[in-house]
């Protein structure tokens, strides 16, 4: 099977059949093409996305029945099997830097990046030359080795992350309301960052900074799943971890107020005898006794 064909002729250069490393993500095809006035693809469809960075010029995009006229620092995608057609313009034609690529992830990774729905067209938001670099670099690795496959995937990684972070570039208000993920994904984190650094110092703030949400979101999730605060989950497996090591060790009080994440020993001993009527001293005594069940 033919596979990294590279084409390097005047205005056009291209990576095609490229064969894929991974199954999330992986690239098909890459280029740049400086075109001629007036040059049109389609109208075709295409298996793969297909997405332009317009470097220089203007031209037209149709697609879904609708023609927009398109200029330097903007983007379009074609999604797979979607009829399209465009073209360069006939006084300033286009040039452009070009992906095509596939996987498991791929419609999830373009609506994060922008790209939810028709006509699939958004700003660079930054210099269009920051993604044409990453597809000139993806071009260097025609040659048939691993360490080119494993440049490539993250190049393609590197590029998508541009796009995540650009997409709302001019929305001041994006990373307070919208989430990349489900809230039970910000939850398993959100219990694991607890889980690891339970026994240190940690506040709700740290966790809800770590997992790359809004406090007030990290709360209506732990209510939403476990009808209690973030900070209440939090003293309830500190008060869990104490009762094992008060229960199991002779770890003094003191060393176990340290363990589980209180500088202050008297008050891990006050939240403890509020948590469960016992003082540590008497729950040690309490599991210790032989009358125990």
């Amino acid at each position: 099977m033919e596979t990294n064909v590279y084409r390097d002729i005047v205005g056009f250069q291209c990576l095609d059949h490229i064969e894929h490393q991974t199954n999330d993500l992986y690239l098909t095809r890459c280029g740049i093409q400086k075109c001629a006035p007036n040059f049109s693809w389609g109208p075709k469809l295409r298996p793969q996305y297909h997405m332009h960075f317009i470097l220089d010029g203007s031209g037209y995009f149709e697609i879904d029945h609708q023609i927009h006229h398109l200029k330097k620092g903007q983007i379009f995608l074609i999604p797979p099997n979607t009829l399209s057609h465009y073209y360069a313009d006939s006084q300033t034609p286009w040039t452009y830097a070009f992906i095509s690529f596939l996987g498991n992830k791929a419609s999830q990774y373009m609506e994060q990046s922008g790209f939810g729905s028709s006509p699939y067209i958004r700003d660079c938001n930054m210099d269009p030359e920051a993604y044409a670099d990453i597809v000139r670099e993806m071009l260097k690795t025609h040659q048939l080795t691993i360490t080119n496959e494993l440049r490539r995937v993250s190049l393609l990684f590197s590029l998508f992350s541009l796009l995540t972070s650009s997409s709302h570039a001019d929305d001041s208000s994006y990373t307070q309301k919208h989430h990349d993920y489900l809230p039970e994904t910000y939850f398993e984190h959100a219990l694991q960052y607890i889980h690891f650094n339970y026994n240190k110092n940690i506040h709700i703030q740290d966790i809800a900074d770590y997992i790359g949400i809004t406090r007030s979101y990290l709360f209506y999730i732990f209510n939403k799943k476990l009808q209690m605060s973030p900070q209440k989950y939090l003293q309830n497996y500190r008060i869990d971890q104490a009762k094992r090591l008060l229960a199991s060790t002779d770890v003094f009080i003191k060393d176990i107020a340290h363990n589980v994440g209180y500088e202050d020993s008297l008050a891990f001993s006050k939240m403890f005898r509020n948590a469960t009527g016992y003082s540590p001293s008497a729950y040690r005594k309490h599991k210790a006794s032989p009358s125990e069940t």
